[in-house]
């Protein structure tokens, strides 16, 4: 058997103008997860990378821990099928008509644009809303990556990763909770709501771990911190 680590980005910049960057506390829990990772010894055969700055940042806090500490650490191979799926773009695209269709949605908007300490949970709501609208096949937005397109391209890129490594190799994946959330769907053949459940709850610089060999993919460690032992340190966006 072999070994996926699927790592999800440090905490990026929510709420501001530039989300796709790490916050001081991302790049925090990234060297956490590093030196979590080189104290158990942990060594690996391949490196892949998602194609956002978040998971690059992520992958560079990492990689430069090992590094200090003179552990090797493969270079790293960029790979676009770990992006995320388009969420920001759906809610741009999507809100300016559903705010004039349902009152519910347009109450939560009005809540997270007065912004406060409530911004967050507001933002959750309407999104949490319209991403199952999305899923089910409810929204039609052009010229966004569909539900079912983006699962599949995951699994494609699972697929490209796992593919004639041979047996008891580790590797490792930096990327966003979409696509973790995908992989585990894959692996306990979930439906698509419940896959995209999943993508809510894992934290930032949470990796999952999956085994692997041929024709088996299976998922043995979901969401795991336990390089994170602050509770104060643990965040999901």
């Amino acid at each position: 058997m072999s070994v996926l680590l699927l790592v999800r980005h440090g905490q990026a910049s929510f709420l501001s103008d530039e989300y796709d960057r790490l916050s001081p506390l991302g790049e925090r829990q990234s060297r956490l997860l590093a030196n979590d990772w080189a104290d158990r010894g942990l060594v690996f055969d391949h490196v892949y990378v998602g194609p956002r700055r978040r998971h690059q940042q992520t992958h560079d806090a990492v990689a430069s821990i090992y590094r200090e500490r003179r552990v090797p650490w493969p270079d790293p191979v960029a790979l676009p099928a770990l992006d995320e799926y388009q969420a920001i773009q759906l809610m741009k695209r999507s809100l300016p008509s559903l705010t004039q269709q349902d009152p519910a949605i347009r109450e939560w908007v009005a809540a997270f644009q007065q912004g406060g300490g409530a911004a967050k949970r507001e933002f959750d709501r309407v999104f949490g809303k319209v991403a199952r609208m999305w899923v089910r096949g409810e929204l039609d937005v052009p010229d966004i990556e569909s539900w079912p397109e983006f699962r599949a391209r995951v699994e494609a890129g699972i697929e490209k990763m796992t593919r004639v490594v041979g047996n008891g190799k580790t590797i490792a994946a930096f990327t966003s909770a979409g696509a973790i959330a995908a992989a585990a769907g894959f692996a306990l053949g979930l439906g698509n709501e419940k896959t995209l459940e999943l993508s809510w709850v894992v934290s930032n610089a949470a990796y999952t771990e999956f085994l692997f060999s041929d024709g088996r993919f299976s998922l043995s460690r979901f969401n795991a911190i336990p390089h994170i032992t602050d509770p104060g340190l643990v965040t999901r966006h």
